[in-house]
Order: C-alpha cells, then sequence, then structure tokens
C-alpha cells in the first residue's frame, strides 16, 4: 500500500510545483484542488543498497480530498485508490506491514501521530516512533537551499 500521490523531486522544480505535477499526473486531481495540499513536514529514512545507505527525505503534505472526488490515475504508475479511514489504515499497517511500502508507513505513522490517531498514552511505543520518525543520527544533513 502507498500514499495516494508521491514522487520524486526533479532538478529545478520546486516542491510545491512538484505536488501539483504529481498530483495531476498519479491521480488526475486539478491544479485548484493541489493547491490546496498544506505543507506538514518532513520524514528522513534510509535503506541499505548495494553501495552503501542511501539517505532520503520526504517532503509531507496534507490534502483533505473532497468525498465526491476519487483519484483516477493518468501516468500508469497506480494499480488502483481506495479510500480508508485513518483507523482502519493504522489496523491493517500493524496487521500487515509487509503490504505497505516502507516509505508510505513512515508517512502514515506520520500522520496519525499528527493527527492524534496515534498517542502517548494508548501507544506503548509511541516515544520510540517519534525517534525514528524524526531522527538524523547517521544521516547526512541536507544541502542548504542556494541563496535567493
Amino acid at each position: 500500500l502507498d500514499q495516494c500521490v508521491a514522487g520524486g523531486l526533479p532538478s529545478g522544480l520546486s516542491v510545491r510545483g512538484n505536488v501539483a505535477k504529481e498530483c495531476e499526473e498519479e491521480a488526475g486531481f486539478p491544479p485548484a484542488l493541489a493547491a490546496q495540499a498544506v505543507p506538514a513536514g518532513a520524514v528522513r529514512y534510509c535503506y541499505s543498497t548495494r553501495k552503501g545507505l542511501s539517505p532520503k527525505t520526504l517532503f509531507v503534505f496534507d490534502l483533505e480530498v473532497p468525498e465526491d472526488v476519487m483519484p483516477v490515475n493518468q501516468d500508469g504508475e497506480v494499480e488502483g485508490f481506495a479510500r480508508l479511514p485513518l483507523s482502519e489504515a493504522i489496523r491493517d499497517l500493524r496487521a500487515d506491514p509487509a503490504r505497505w511500502k516502507p516509505n508510505s508507513a513512515l508517512v502514515l505513522i506520520d500522520f496519525a501521530v499528527r493527527r492524534g490517531a496515534l498517542c502517548p498514552d494508548a501507544e506503548p511505543d509511541y516515544l520510540p516512533l517519534l525517534h525514528l520518525l524524526r531522527a538524523s543520527a547517521g544521516l547526512p544533513q541536507p544541502a542548504p537551499a542556494p541563496p535567493a
């Protein structure tokens, strides 16, 4: 399982511009809807490759999609869409984490924490989860933005 819209950031395109591009390509969302996406932070992680560790940063945006809007893939990269309540997505991730792309699971956990669906009183692993989502130990620091 994956999030609704995602994609690598091409050189020369702003993060906001990439959100609009990916919304159109992967879900058929019109520019007016994509413009409503709200920046919600970033999640960092790394994974092992044959060449060593590969650090990644995911810019996270929240977009409330109206009930009457169903995503329709435009670029052939998406198998299908399903609208799940947050509680059901969390249950599914707990029950079968292998069904989820690891980076998508991180974004779901981040969203659940920010929305209060995972909280310290009910989640025994709350602090370790936060640490893993926010920790940058061992990850290279991102390059500073060029002067404007």
